[in-house]
């Protein structure tokens, strides 16, 4: 029967983040994110001094409670307004952007208008939060507002720090009417959504954060950063984590890393990351020599593990110098930058880690952009005040719109919730939705994540490097020697003794085809931020995109079309991607049983030996006895009391090759708060979608609740026995948080699953 139903699940803690980002852990602002524990740890860094080099000592403390969030980091000691001042810090230092360094001034100013300028969009998100707040103050800067220019951001600045000014005893601030608008716009600006690029969202972090290490006390609360980062992922139950930071920062980030990892049971590890393999020839081999290659030859960086290639992924990467670079490194006579890896005295890590951004990118370009920055590039003239008067009177047209749109739909479902009513809700989806606002002739567009022209555009760049990728691994090895000749660089990279390991980091595209060519090449997938930058090509509508509330934040609605969609792209569970071999031992096995007790018991041998060698690179840290039993029990779960050995071998076909995709179950949030990711969601994901390319299972008492088990168990597994094989050994696991959720649907095309969850957590 198609239809089935899982009682209630409950997965315990997903331990391993292997695709996050330092800079984008934190959420913008959660009440509910808060410290559970204090926490106080002695870091020891070095800093430049007028004779080299010296200590610096200090005590990072978390208090009990604090909210674990940028306005909760912004906002100041700990007290029931903190949360209040920080989203108002938050707000001030965007407007602080604008005026010091807007992306749309340096974008009117340059050369080169086709050029996407970073952080065009948020900078426009900035401009409508300022006339909305213009004209909700009745601001008269408003007449006469350009984007542009600083003096609107400086106006509306000043007034926003007199409301916030302590009013007399028994009264309210001002400032707090305003506050549901200033976290509205927060979230728009400080992470990714279908209207922000991730890249922008980083661009006004980064600026954030500048601002708050110059305040007076900058310096410690940048650390009280890091460590709230960190505490915010132990909250969320991971211990094992692989973070991308940037080599200006990584010194100071590695000791915060190792004092925590010392007093809590964590291995955080770091990755220096690098953008340059989208820039110029020899760009990427410079840097990696002068700015990389030296954090391996620090021996006190011991939480540095590996390397991490990211970017906007709107070109098509120069791989080819990163595999130039690691065969250069080979070699050399000591190979200098695997020295503290493998069998060295306290190794960093078993394999150093090159994890390569591929098959993700933002979609922004020329013609798909900030709706200013397309006039700015596509008009004849610079837009002028006659544009902003006519842009600011549509933001506010838009506004009213919007509310009279949420005032006919008040009434919403489990999975489709209401707009919540800040004032401005659903403002972003009425003024870009259509691309309704025109100047002279010309119909402006702008970014949005669910439209045709964002995938097509994430698709064709995300497929260009992948398959870039490939061509630089097929390329032939400079030959040095006779022995090498006919090496390509994967052959040569991935070698028993190289003590090298590689990863792809989203990997959405072509996925089946790397898998099969590059066997030991792994991925991480995070489909959550795949669903925010628009890479999955999931949702055509904003529509789409709210109704898959299931798939997105796994509670609500989810099209078994998307699902069948999602799991062909990054685990693919037909018939054809087993061998000749595997499809002969497994019909002879179905042939030749009576019962699917015989069946599973006779082939014990030949089921383990080709369960072992479907995760071969993995297989000595599971216990081949253990994978068989989750095997039959998946199969037994599968096929019930039917006696069909046709049945038995879809069966044996469909949960072997859940054991062959097992690169696809390690999983990564790609930053918590930029992305509105968890991974704890990526783990109910992943088990949702092996659950249903399983189903319909046996409806009986007995076996169905085991699949959820038994598939949470093999996910776990193969998690840890991947971070054994390539970093180290586990530590003891303290997370008490659980996820309980309950699955049901019917298997067919043009129809849904529902997932509704509920959460536990403590620590």
């Amino acid at each position: 029967m198609a239809y089935f139903s899982l009682p209630a699940l409950t997965l315990p803690s997903y331990r391993f983040d292997y695709h996050s980002h330092f800079g984008g852990i934190l959420p913008v602002d959660n009440p509910q994110a808060v410290a559970t524990d204090p926490i106080e740890l002695k870091v020891v860094y070095q800093v430049p001094s007028e004779v080299g080099t010296v200590d610096a000592n200090v005590t990072v403390r978390i208090v009990k409670g604090q909210q674990l969030t940028l306005a909760g980091l912004f906002g100041g000691a700990l007290d029931e307004q903190q949360p209040e001042r920080g989203a108002l810090s938050l707000f001030l230092k965007a407007l602080m952007l604008m005026e010091e360094d807007n992306p749309l001034a340096k974008l009117a100013g340059s050369p080169n208008h086709s050029r996407y300028e970073r952080g065009e969009c948020i900078a426009e998100d900035i401009f409508i939060a300022c006339v909305c707040l213009a004209d909700q103050l009745k601001l008269d800067v408003l007449r006469d507002a350009v984007a542009t220019s600083p003096v609107l951001y400086s106006t509306v600045r000043n007034a926003l720090q007199q409301l916030a000014l302590d009013p007399p005893p028994g009264q309210k601030r001002p400032i707090e009417a305003l506050m549901p608008l200033l976290r509205y716009f927060n979230a728009k600006i400080y992470s990714a959504s279908k209207y922000t690029p991730f890249d922008d969202a980083y661009r006004m972090r980064s600026f954030a954060m500048k601002k708050l290490r110059a305040e007076p006390g900058g310096k410690e609360r940048y650390l009280q950063w890091m460590a709230m980062s960190l505490l915010y992922l132990e909250q969320e139950g991971i211990g094992y984590a692989q973070l991308a930071m940037g080599e200006d920062e990584i010194r100071i980030a590695n000791a915060v890393l190792g004092a925590y990892n010392t007093s809590r049971s964590t291995r955080y590890k770091l990755l220096a990351h690098t953008a340059t393999v989208y820039a110029g020839d020899n760009a990427l081999e410079n840097e990696l020599n002068t700015k990389i290659l030296p954090l391996f030859l620090d021996p006190s960086l011991t939480e540095v593990i590996g390397i991490d290639l990211l970017g906007t992924e709107n070109k098509v990467g120069n791989y080819g110098e990163l595999f130039s670079f690691l065969a250069g490194q080979l070699g050399t006579a000591s190979v200098p930058l695997t020295q503290s890896f493998g069998s060295a005295e306290q190794p960093r890590a078993l394999q150093l880690v090159s994890h390569i951004h591929c098959g993700e990118g933002m979609g922004v370009s020329s013609d798909n952009r900030s709706a200013i920055g397309y006039a700015i590039a596509y008009s004849r003239f610079q837009p002028g005040s006659k544009f902003y008067r006519a842009y600011a009177d549509y933001v506010l047209a838009c506004r009213t719109a919007a509310k009279g749109r949420r005032d006919e739909n008040l009434r919403g479902t489990v999975g489709t919730n209401p707009h919540k009513d800040t004032g401005v809700s659903g403002l972003f989806d009425e003024m870009f939705r259509n691309d309704s606002l025109t100047i002279d002739g010309l119909t402006l567009r702008r970014y949005d994540g669910n439209s045709a022209r964002t995938q097509e555009l994430v698709a064709y760049a995300g497929k260009r490097n992948m398959m870039a990728l490939c061509e630089a691994l097929d390329q032939p090895v400079p030959a040095q020697a006779p022995a090498t000749q006919t090496q390509s660089y994967y052959q040569l990279l991935t070698g028993p003794s190289t003590l090298l390991g590689f990863r792809l980091g989203h990997a959405y595209y072509y996925r089946s085809f790397v898998a099969a060519r590059y066997p030991l090449i792994a991925f991480d997938t995070n489909l959550g931020s795949n669903s925010i930058t628009g890479a999955s090509g999931l949702f055509a509508s904003v529509e789409g995109y709210r109704l898959n509330r299931g798939f997105r934040h796994l509670d609500g609605y989810v099209d078994t079309d998307l699902l069948k969609t999602v799991t062909d792209t990054v685990m693919f569970m037909g018939l054809q991607a087993l061998s000749d071999d595997q499809v002969g031992s497994l019909m002879t096995l179905a042939r030749g049983s009576k019962t699917l007790a015989d069946l599973l018991q006779q082939g014990q041998t030949t089921l383990s030996g080709l369960l072992d060698a479907a995760i071969a690179p993995i297989a000595s840290k599971m216990e081949s006895a253990t994978n068989y039993a989750n095997f039959s029990a998946l199969v037994t779960a599968m096929v019930g009391a039917n006696t069909s050995p046709s049945v038995w071998f879809a069966a044996l076909a469909r949960v072997l090759n859940v054991f062959i995709n097992w690169r696809s179950y390690l999983l990564g949030s790609d930053a918590q708060g930029v992305e509105h990711t968890d991974v704890q969601d990526e783990f109910l994901r992943c088990v949702l979608l092996l659950a249903y390319n399983l189903a319909p299972f046996d409806t009986s008492a007995k076996s169905t609740p085991g699949v959820g088990d038994q598939l949470q168990a093999l996910v776990t597994g193969i998690s840890a026995a991947y971070w054994q094989t390539t970093v180290g050994p586990l530590v003891t696991d303290t997370s008490k948080r659980q996820t309980t959720a309950t699955i049901a649907g019917y298997k067919a095309p043009a129809s849904v699953v529902t997932v509704t969850r509920s959460k536990s957590v403590s620590s």
